[in-house]
């Protein structure tokens, strides 16, 4: 009987990897990952633009449940005005920062500081946190959007939620009036924004290219900032700006200015 021919292994007809063969295809995969790359976050972006939008619906269905039970008035602020509910800011179109001491780049804050504050009838919760100290909303990660890059992360303050004091800033910008002035919600026009992504600074924006409006409506949109509008009157503010608040608020209202009701009412009533 013949013997079988083993295989051979590693003979000279045989050949393997060689350092260039290894070069080669590391550079294919890294000009792969450099060209999906791009793709992988825009996709992970637009998934967090949707949850984003998903809080600020929340918060808005919190708002009405909230005025239906208060007479159709909105939260009320520190940082409006004494006519508006509160002894500091805020204003009509035609009012400007100044006028009464209006700060609508902090009415991100859900809760005061009770150093500043110390007097306070309702307590420290304020604006939007007043829908969670009345039970509308319960979950503190409703106010912070997945995408925010700034210095307000939900992590930073995640342990306040459940003290009794110390401030706590939000991710989400609310302005607590309407265009015109009113408190009431239902006197204000359905299109007009009421609340919108973090406007304290151009580094908390929580999204680039545009932002998420909720409506007093109801209505949650996205507001595609055509040229960066609105982000450069940020950009060009530096730091917190209640004339650039001011100013983005009236481009998010869009073309139609978010007028008013045709019903005439305004002012803090």
């Amino acid at each position: 009987m013949g013997l079988s021919k083993r295989p051979s292994w590693g003979g000279r007809g045989e050949r393997g990897f060689t350092l260039v063969d290894v070069l080669v295809s590391l550079a294919v995969i890294i000009v792969l990952i450099a060209i999906l790359l791009p793709s992988f976050n825009m996709v992970r972006e637009s998934a967090r633009r949707v949850k984003c939008a998903s809080n600020m619906r929340q918060i808005g269905l919190g708002l009405h449940m909230y005025a239906q039970q208060s007479n159709d008035l909105l939260p009320s602020s520190v940082y409006l005005p004494s006519w508006a509910g509160g002894p500091r800011g805020g204003g009509p179109r035609g009012a400007g920062p100044g006028d009464g001491g209006w700060m609508p780049e902090l009415m991100d804050t859900v809760r005061t500081d009770a150093a500043l504050f110390p007097d306070r009838s309702w307590g420290q919760w304020d604006g939007l946190g007043l829908l969670y100290a009345r039970g509308f909303l319960a979950a503190p990660a409703v106010f912070y959007c997945p995408s925010h890059p700034g210095s307000h992360p939900f992590e930073r303050y995640a342990s306040l939620w459940n003290q009794d004091q110390g401030e706590i800033v939000s991710n989400y910008q609310y302005r607590g009036i309407g265009p015109d002035g009113s408190r009431r919600l239902y006197r204000i026009d359905s299109e007009a924004a009421l609340v919108t992504d973090m406007l304290r600074s151009f580094q908390d924006l929580n999204h680039r290219g545009g932002f998420n409006l909720l409506k007093a409506g109801l209505a949650v949109t996205w507001f595609e900032d055509a040229g960066d509008e609105v982000a450069g009157i940020m950009g060009r503010a530096g730091g917190s700006s209640s004339q650039a608040v001011a100013d983005a608020w009236f481009r998010l209202d869009g073309p139609s200015g978010g007028s008013s009701s045709t019903d005439g009412s305004g002012g803090g009533n």
